[in-house]
Protein backbone atom coordinates (compact mmCIF):
# COMPACT_ATOMS: atom_id res chain seq x y z
CA UNK A 1 0.00 0.00 0.00
CA UNK A 2 2.96 2.24 0.38
CA UNK A 3 3.83 2.21 -2.89
CA UNK A 4 0.87 3.46 -4.11
CA UNK A 5 0.42 6.41 -2.17
CA UNK A 6 4.38 7.42 -2.94
CA UNK A 7 6.33 7.65 -5.70
CA UNK A 8 8.70 5.84 -5.62
CA UNK A 9 11.94 9.09 -6.01
CA UNK A 10 10.39 9.38 -2.21
CA UNK A 11 11.06 6.04 -1.23
CA UNK A 12 14.44 5.90 -2.29
CA UNK A 13 15.15 9.38 -0.36
CA UNK A 14 19.23 9.31 0.54
CA UNK A 15 20.21 11.69 3.50
CA UNK A 16 21.79 15.03 2.68
CA UNK A 17 24.98 16.22 3.72
CA UNK A 18 25.06 18.98 6.78
CA UNK A 19 27.35 20.25 8.78
CA UNK A 20 25.71 20.57 12.73
CA UNK A 21 29.19 21.34 14.42
CA UNK A 22 31.95 19.46 16.04
CA UNK A 23 30.14 19.05 18.82
CA UNK A 24 27.12 18.09 17.07
CA UNK A 25 28.67 15.75 14.69
CA UNK A 26 30.48 14.10 17.35
CA UNK A 27 27.32 13.07 19.66
CA UNK A 28 25.35 12.20 16.56
CA UNK A 29 28.53 9.83 15.78
CA UNK A 30 28.55 8.33 19.21
CA UNK A 31 24.87 8.11 19.16
CA UNK A 32 24.06 6.88 16.08
CA UNK A 33 27.51 5.35 14.97
CA UNK A 34 28.56 2.01 13.93
CA UNK A 35 30.43 -0.06 16.45
CA UNK A 36 33.40 -0.16 14.36
CA UNK A 37 33.99 3.68 14.43
CA UNK A 38 34.70 3.94 18.04
CA UNK A 39 35.08 2.00 20.68
CA UNK A 40 32.74 1.76 24.41
CA UNK A 41 35.64 3.45 26.56
CA UNK A 42 36.18 6.50 23.67
CA UNK A 43 32.03 6.49 23.89
CA UNK A 44 31.71 7.15 27.51
CA UNK A 45 34.29 9.26 27.92
CA UNK A 46 33.39 11.94 25.41
CA UNK A 47 29.97 11.85 26.58
CA UNK A 48 31.17 12.56 30.47
CA UNK A 49 32.36 16.17 31.64
CA UNK A 50 36.09 17.18 32.28
CA UNK A 51 36.62 16.20 36.09
CA UNK A 52 38.08 19.51 36.48
CA UNK A 53 34.71 21.47 35.71
CA UNK A 54 32.72 23.32 37.88
CA UNK A 55 29.90 21.37 35.83
CA UNK A 56 30.74 17.79 37.03
CA UNK A 57 30.22 15.81 40.07
CA UNK A 58 31.71 12.38 40.64
CA UNK A 59 29.03 9.63 41.46
CA UNK A 60 29.06 8.54 45.09
CA UNK A 61 27.92 5.42 44.28
CA UNK A 62 30.20 4.22 41.08
CA UNK A 63 32.68 6.95 41.04
CA UNK A 64 32.14 8.35 37.47
CA UNK A 65 32.18 11.56 36.72
CA UNK A 66 28.97 13.01 35.70
CA UNK A 67 27.09 16.51 34.59
CA UNK A 68 25.31 18.74 37.70
CA UNK A 69 22.49 18.92 35.48
CA UNK A 70 21.87 15.29 35.15
CA UNK A 71 19.08 13.43 37.99
CA UNK A 72 20.46 10.40 37.70
CA UNK A 73 23.80 8.98 37.24
CA UNK A 74 24.50 6.00 34.48
CA UNK A 75 24.53 3.54 37.49
CA UNK A 76 21.03 4.28 38.56
CA UNK A 77 22.55 6.40 41.55
CA UNK A 78 20.08 9.60 42.06
CA UNK A 79 22.96 12.41 41.90
CA UNK A 80 19.96 15.12 42.31
CA UNK A 81 20.39 14.16 45.92
CA UNK A 82 23.49 13.87 46.21
CA UNK A 83 23.74 17.27 45.07
CA UNK A 84 21.03 18.75 47.53
CA UNK A 85 22.99 16.70 50.27
CA UNK A 86 26.07 18.72 48.99
CA UNK A 87 24.50 22.06 49.23
CA UNK A 88 23.19 21.11 52.93
CA UNK A 89 26.47 20.35 53.92
CA UNK A 90 27.91 23.76 52.16
CA UNK A 91 24.90 25.69 54.18
CA UNK A 92 25.29 24.07 57.11
CA UNK A 93 29.03 24.98 57.32
CA UNK A 94 28.38 28.75 56.59
CA UNK A 95 25.77 28.62 59.79
CA UNK A 96 28.56 26.68 61.94
CA UNK A 97 30.60 29.52 61.18
CA UNK A 98 28.12 32.27 61.77
CA UNK A 99 27.66 30.46 64.95
CA UNK A 100 31.21 29.97 65.68
CA UNK A 101 32.52 33.88 64.88
CA UNK A 102 29.73 34.98 66.91
CA UNK A 103 30.52 33.32 70.44
CA UNK A 104 34.00 34.62 69.20
CA UNK A 105 32.78 37.87 69.20
CA UNK A 106 30.61 38.13 71.86
CA UNK A 107 33.39 36.94 74.55
CA UNK A 108 35.49 39.40 73.23
CA UNK A 109 33.13 41.98 73.19
CA UNK A 110 32.74 41.56 77.33
CA UNK A 111 35.96 43.61 78.34
CA UNK A 112 35.08 46.22 75.76
CA UNK A 113 31.46 46.67 77.61
CA UNK A 114 32.91 47.02 80.88
CA UNK A 115 34.98 49.83 79.93
CA UNK A 116 32.44 51.66 78.14
CA UNK A 117 30.62 51.02 81.79
CA UNK A 118 33.64 53.18 83.28
CA UNK A 119 33.34 55.73 80.51
CA UNK A 120 29.66 56.56 81.46
CA UNK A 121 30.15 58.39 84.87
CA UNK A 122 32.04 60.90 82.92
CA UNK A 123 29.19 61.52 80.56
CA UNK A 124 26.42 61.10 83.34
CA UNK A 125 27.99 62.90 86.08
CA UNK A 126 28.34 66.63 84.10
CA UNK A 127 24.61 66.35 83.15
CA UNK A 128 23.54 65.69 86.55
CA UNK A 129 25.50 68.39 88.16
CA UNK A 130 24.37 70.93 85.43
CA UNK A 131 20.34 69.70 85.95
CA UNK A 132 20.41 69.81 89.88
CA UNK A 133 22.51 73.02 90.07
CA UNK A 134 21.20 76.35 90.90
CA UNK A 135 23.52 78.58 88.32
CA UNK A 136 25.23 78.01 85.16
CA UNK A 137 27.70 74.72 85.38
CA UNK A 138 31.33 76.23 84.87
CA UNK A 139 33.75 74.88 81.84
CA UNK A 140 35.28 72.35 84.20
CA UNK A 141 32.70 70.43 84.74
CA UNK A 142 31.91 70.22 81.24
CA UNK A 143 35.28 69.04 80.61
CA UNK A 144 34.64 65.95 81.93
CA UNK A 145 32.57 64.67 79.25
CA UNK A 146 35.90 65.08 76.83
CA UNK A 147 37.22 61.39 78.24
CA UNK A 148 33.44 59.79 78.64
CA UNK A 149 33.01 60.34 74.92
CA UNK A 150 36.63 59.28 74.05
CA UNK A 151 36.11 56.15 75.88
CA UNK A 152 32.83 55.57 74.12
CA UNK A 153 34.04 55.77 70.79
CA UNK A 154 36.90 53.72 71.07
CA UNK A 155 34.94 51.47 72.82
CA UNK A 156 32.39 51.90 69.64
CA UNK A 157 35.31 51.56 66.84
CA UNK A 158 36.39 48.15 68.74
CA UNK A 159 32.93 46.48 68.88
CA UNK A 160 32.47 47.70 65.05
CA UNK A 161 35.88 46.46 64.55
CA UNK A 162 35.23 42.89 66.11
CA UNK A 163 31.67 42.47 64.61
CA UNK A 164 32.48 43.20 61.38
CA UNK A 165 33.27 39.48 60.58
CA UNK A 166 30.19 37.91 62.48
CA UNK A 167 28.48 40.40 60.63
CA UNK A 168 29.75 39.74 56.82
CA UNK A 169 29.13 35.92 58.16
CA UNK A 170 25.43 36.53 58.97
CA UNK A 171 25.01 38.32 55.69
CA UNK A 172 26.53 35.04 53.77
CA UNK A 173 24.31 32.95 55.37
CA UNK A 174 20.90 35.19 54.62
CA UNK A 175 21.82 35.83 51.35
CA UNK A 176 22.84 31.90 50.59
CA UNK A 177 21.34 30.40 47.33
CA UNK A 178 21.81 27.51 45.43
CA UNK A 179 22.98 29.42 42.58
CA UNK A 180 25.71 31.11 44.89
CA UNK A 181 26.66 27.43 45.91
CA UNK A 182 26.55 26.15 42.45
CA UNK A 183 29.33 28.86 41.49
CA UNK A 184 31.48 28.33 44.87
CA UNK A 185 31.61 24.62 44.35
CA UNK A 186 35.15 23.14 44.19
CA UNK A 187 34.92 21.32 41.36
CA UNK A 188 35.67 18.05 41.23
CA UNK A 189 39.26 16.26 42.07
CA UNK A 190 40.37 14.15 38.84
CA UNK A 191 41.63 10.77 39.95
Amino acid sequence: MLREDFPDNVLKLRPRKLRLGRDAERLLNDVCGTDGEHSKSAHKSRLRPDADSINAIRCADCGQVEYVSRDYCRCGHYLAGQVMDEFLAWERGLVETRDRLAAAAEEKMKPVSWVGACGMPFIVWPLLHSVFSDGSTPLTIWLWLIPGFAIMGLCAWIETWITTPRDASAHAVETASFEQFLSERVPVASH
